[in-house]
C-alpha cells in the first residue's frame, strides 16, 4: 500500500477532544423508559443506518438518531466510536447489531446480559472489554460509579460503515408495558 500524507487541516480533522464532544440523551426509543437514561458521545462516524423499509423504533444507529452523524471525526472506514456515560441503574433495552460490539469500561462497575431469554450476565470493570458478536440480543446496565463520582464512562466500538442496532417489536412493547428486558429487570 502507497503512503499517504497529510496536510495540518487534515490532522485536525481526524481529532475529537473530549472536553469539545456534545452529548445527547435521546434518539433511540428505550430512552424514554425508566432506566434507560444515558448520554452518548458520538466520536468516530456512526453515519445513521440504512432502513430499508423498517420502522424507525426497529432499526436505529447503535448511538440513537439523535448522535448519529454528528461525529467529530466523520468518517467511514469500518469502525465506529462513541462513549457511553450513565449513572447506576441505567443502560439499553434488550437489542442486538448487524455487526460486532466491543464495549471497553472507564469507570465505574457495567453488568452485560446476553441471549434472547436475557439469561447470562458478566460484570466488568474499569478497563475490562468484552466484545459481542453480530445477532446476539445483548444490553448492558451501570452497576456502581467509581468512588466520588455520580455516573460512569465507557468506551463503545461497532464495526461497520452505517452499523444497525435492532429492537425486536415484542421486546420494546414488554419493556413498555412491563419493564422487561430493561435495567430494571434482572439488573
Amino acid at each position: 500500500m502507497a503512503s499517504i500524507r497529510f496536510s495540518e487541516n487534515d490532522l485536525r480533522t481526524r481529532v475529537a477532544r473530549f472536553t469539545d464532544l456534545v452529548g445527547t440523551d435521546g434518539g433511540a426509543p428505550d430512552t424514554v423508559l425508566a432506566g434507560c437514561a444515558r448520554v452518548m458521545f458520538n466520536v468516530i462516524g456512526f453515519r445513521p443506518p440504512e432502513r430499508n423499509g423498517a420502522a424507525d423504533d426497529q432499526v436505529i444507529s447503535p448511538i440513537g438518531a439523535k448522535s448519529s452523524g454528528n461525529a467529530p471525526i466523520d468518517i467511514a472506514e469500518g469502525f465506529n466510536l462513541a462513549y457511553i456515560k450513565a449513572t447506576p441503574g441505567n443502560g439499553t433495552i434488550l437489542h442486538n447489531h448487524d455487526t460486532n460490539e466491543t464495549f471497553i469500561p472507564l469507570s465505574g462497575t457495567w453488568r452485560f446480559r446476553c441471549n434472547d431469554d436475557d439469561d447470562l450476565y458478566v460484570d466488568l470493570g474499569p478497563f475490562d472489554v468484552i466484545s459481542l458478536p453480530a445477532g446476539l440480543q445483548r444490553r448492558f446496565t451501570n452497576l456502581e460509579a467509581a468512588p466520588g463520582t455520580e455516573e460512569s464512562l465507557m468506551i463503545v466500538i461497532v464495526a461497520g460503515d452505517r452499523p444497525k442496532s435492532v429492537i425486536y417489536p415484542e421486546v420494546l412493547q414488554a419493556a413498555r408495558t412491563e419493564g422487561a428486558y430493561t435495567p430494571a429487570s434482572f439488573a
